[in-house]
Parts: structure tokens; C-alpha cells; sequence
């Protein structure tokens, strides 16, 4: 965690003297393209979710022009690559806002994003990640400090899992496995609280070192245990790596993992024998909710496929449209307007609406509006947090394809 810490305030003291030289620097201008900053791990640890969040905000783009635009100019989606580090997201966002000259950037995840908190501030660029839980944001942002997030925060996340792990498969001890990233620790602190205070007990944890060859010393560790159920937290090198040399072993443990893991690439890596039954849970829309099937649809007569459920593309989509409504809104298109209407135009309170057209029509009656998004209310509270209406448990098939298993309405779980 030292090591960590070090490498963030290396990094943060870089952010902060080139955000001094950017300042007042940014090239939006009220001529041309409205732009819209897109900064993602197209490559490395996050490479998995950049291109079904990039369909997401490219169809919210899309819809805005074919309605007429942001105050009748066309919008235009500003892709970089963060490499999934940190110092790819500082070096994308300094271009984004002083060569690209966007007026927002949606889209870092969790440890890249730790490292613009004081970078959208200084430059007056809202930053809006959509797929970041780390707890580190839960007091971070909001109005006046240019930060929100569309997704719930691992403080939430982690009453989803523990409440899943309880009630669903009646298991009340676990042994931890953590990798030492910003977004695995984040995700087990919070689940840990959770799981303890709702009754379950974490019999040991154990922390994986990234970048090791092999971790047989921590398999051990954890052979001794000999656990009921295992959750991991850790990214794809690290987990494909444990997973696969604990079961050339022969061990066949019950596994939870966390969102990191929940993807094609970590079935694909480890093999479909090995990760048949691990499980996960996500954030999900309510079922039956017009807004979440207007977008499912929509997704899918763009792009021939459904969305997929924990690659947060409905929160991608709501994020680029709630930008254009805070435009709308402020008659402006500067990261300053933005930051200025973003809470108003999500609610609560004013007028329901699904879409940018209905939002615009509404804002040009005179009305106030609340946008209902594709991922759930967006309303956004002091700190730029939004929580979710609902958690779906998912489990790998006999296939290898994450599946669903069940829904649940996560609007009564109890705070962490």
C-alpha cells in the first residue's frame, strides 16, 4: 500500500504542475463541434469493457445529432487510450483538454481516475467515469469539484455482494484473496465491512503482489484454510494467473469474484472447465423499467447484440447524454456550464424524461427535467455519487458465458 501511495503522489504532483500550465488553456470553443472526451483502458487491465462502453457513448452521440445536436451544433466522441494506468490517464487528459479541447471526458476507471480529481478542477473539465467503485470517490466530487460517476460506489457494491453471498448461497464464511490495486482493495475494504456487519466472518486474508510469476506460496496459504468459498479481488493478469495454478493443483474451490474477472477474456484465459460455476454480482437496471428496455433496444438495432450486463454500458450512455442535457440546460458548452447543470438536469425533481430530444423539448418549454437513465436514476448527491435499483447474480455456464441467475431489488439493502 506504501508502494502505492508513492506512485499516486509522484503522479499527482506531475498532474498538478501541468494542470497549473493548462490552466485557462482549454480550446473549447462556441465554433464547430461540441467535443466529448472518451478516455478508457483501450489496452491493459481494462481493455475488456472500452469497446462496449465506446458503443454506448458513441450511440448517445449519435442520438444527440440526430436530434439536432448540442444548441445546434453536431457533437463529436474524442476516443483515447489510458493504457489502464494511471499515467496513460493523466497524459490522455492533458491532451484531451489542451490539444483536443473536449468539454468533458467520461469514462476512467478507478485507479486512473484517482489521479484527475484535481486535474478536472484545475481546468475546469467535469470528469465522469462510468465504471469507477472505488471508495475513493465517495467524497470526492460533485458540483464545483468537475467529478460524478455514473456508477455505484464499492461502498454499495459491497453490501450487494456480501447480501447476494448470504441470502443466495447461504455461505457465511469466506476466505479474501486481494490483489494490492487501487479497485481490488477499494472492492474487498468495502466487502469485508459489509460481509462482517451482515453476520458473515472472513476467516483470513490473503494479498497477491501484481506482476509475480507465480503464486504458489499464497495457494498454500490458502489450502490451509481449507474455505467454503473463496472471493477474489484482482485484475486480469494476476487472477488468470492464481486461478490457474491453483487448479493445476487440484484444487476445486467455490469461487466469487469481483468485476474485474467478469469477462470473456478471464473465461477464454483460464478455460472453461476451470471457471465453470465462479460467481459474480452487478449493478443492474430494474427489470421492466422503460428507460433501461428504450436503450436495450436501441443498443441492439445499432450493434446487433444486446447489452451485456457488468460492462457498463448503460452507464456510459447516460453519462454522455446527461453532458448534453447540462449543455441544454446551461445555453453553454464549457466544462464550467457543465459542471453547473449536471446535478439539475438528473434530478431530482422536474420533469421525467428518457432521452436528449425529450429533455431538449421540456427545457425548451420552460420546464425543469430528470433525466431517467438507461442504467437507473441518475441523481446525482452532493458528491456526485448515484446508487442502482437493482444487483444481478451472474455465474459461468456450462459454455463459459457469464449467465444470469437472478435479480434482485437492491432499493432496501442497508448501508455499508
Amino acid at each position: 500500500m506504501k508502494n502505492l501511495i508513492s506512485k499516486y503522489t509522484r503522479v499527482l504532483g506531475i498532474s498538478a504542475a501541468v494542470a497549473c500550465l493548462l490552466a485557462g488553456m482549454s480550446h473549447a470553443t462556441d465554433k464547430g463541434p461540441v467535443k466529448i472526451g472518451f478516455l478508457v483502458g483501450f489496452t491493459g487491465d481494462y481493455a475488456a469493457w472500452s469497446a462496449p462502453e465506446h458503443d454506448a457513448a458513441l450511440l448517445a452521440v449519435e442520438e444527440i445529432n440526430a436530434s439536432g445536436g448540442v444548441l445546434g451544433r453536431k457533437v463529436e466522441l474524442v476516443s483515447e487510450d489510458n493504457g489502464s494506468t494511471v499515467a496513460g490517464a493523466v497524459r490522455g487528459a492533458q491532451k484531451l483538454a489542451s490539444v483536443d479541447g473536449v468539454s468533458a471526458i467520461v469514462g476512467p476507471e478507478s485507479d486512473p481516475v484517482m489521479a484527475l480529481l484535481k486535474f478536472a478542477k484545475d481546468n475546469k473539465v467535469p470528469v465522469i467515469p462510468t465504471a469507477a467503485g472505488t471508495d475513493g470517490l465517495d467524497k470526492a466530487g460533485g458540483t464545483g469539484k468537475f467529478v460524478y460517476r455514473t456508477t455505484a460506489s464499492d461502498s454499495f457494491l459491497g453490501v450487494v455482494h456480501a447480501k447476494m453471498i448470504l441470502d443466495e448461497l447461504k455461505a457465511h464464511e469466506l476466505v479474501l484473496v486481494v490483489e494490492n490495486l487501487e479497485g481490488t482493495q477499494s472492492a474487498a475494504t468495502n466487502f469485508k465491512r459489509a460481509f462482517e456487519k451482515l453476520g458473515g466472518k472472513v476467516t483470513k486474508t490473503i494479498t497477491l503482489s501484481s506482476g509475480q510469476a507465480n503464486y504458489l506460496s499464497e495457494i498454500q496459504d490458502l489450502a490451509g484454510q481449507e474455505p467454503e468459498l473463496i472471493y477474489l479481488a484482482a485484475g486480469q493478469t494476476a487472477g488468470v494467473s492464481f486461478v490457474k495454478q491453483a487448479y493445476q493443483r487440484g484444487y476445486d474451490w467455490k469461487w466469487w469474484v469481483t468485476a474485474e474477472l467478469q469477462t470473456p477474456d478471464f473465461v477464454n484465459a483460464t478455460g472453461v472447465d476451470v471457471v465453470k460455476g465462479f460467481m459474480n454480482a452487478v449493478t443492474s437496471q430494474a427489470e421492466g423499467s422503460k428507460s433501461a428496455q428504450r436503450f436495450v433496444d436501441a443498443y441492439e438495432k445499432r450493434f446487433g447484440e444486446k447489452p451485456e450486463p457488468g460492462f457498463y454500458q448503460a452507464e456510459t450512455y447516460d453519462a454522455v447524454i446527461a453532458v448534453a442535457l447540462a449543455m441544454e440546460a446551461a445555453g453553454a458548452t464549457t466544462g464550467a456550464a457543465v459542471d453547473e447543470q449536471l446535478a439539475a438536469v438528473s434530478g431530482p425533481g422536474g420533469e421525467k424524461i428518457m432521452s436528449f430530444a425529450e429533455g431538449v423539448s421540456a427545457l425548451k418549454a420552460g420546464k425543469d427535467i430528470d433525466y431517467d437513465g438507461a442504467s437507473g436514476s441518475i441523481d446525482f448527491d452532493q458528491n456526485g455519487n448515484v446508487t442502482a435499483p437493482a444487483a444481478r447474480l451472474l455465474r459461468v455456464d456450462d459454455q463459459g458465458a457469464w449467465t444470469t441467475v437472478k435479480v434482485v431489488d437492491s432499493g432496501s439493502f442497508p448501508a455499508n
